[in-house]
């Protein structure tokens, strides 16, 4: 956001008599209070679609990332 927009966001939040983070929260807190879970979670699905199949790609070709860190770390009590 460019410091112009921020700007004209703590202008409309102190005419309408809070803060810019307040101001936020409130249109959070109305967005999720409009839909069910499920169709937030239907919505950030669909929003991030491609992030995903990209992340499902690169596990399916290179796996988790650390996982052989985690499978392969000695337990607390071990002899190293």
């Amino acid at each position: 956001m460019s410091s112009a927009e921020k700007e004209r966001l703590k202008a409309w939040a102190s005419a309408s008599g809070t803060t810019a983070t307040d101001y936020i929260k409130g249109l959070i807190e109305a967005d999720m209070a409009a839909g069910s879970p499920e169709t937030r979670a239907a919505a950030w699905m669909q929003e991030n679609a491609s992030a995903l199949d990209q992340e499902a790609e690169f596990i399916a070709a290179n796996g988790i990332p650390g996982s052989d860190l985690a499978l392969n770390h000695p337990w607390p009590d071990a002899e190293v």
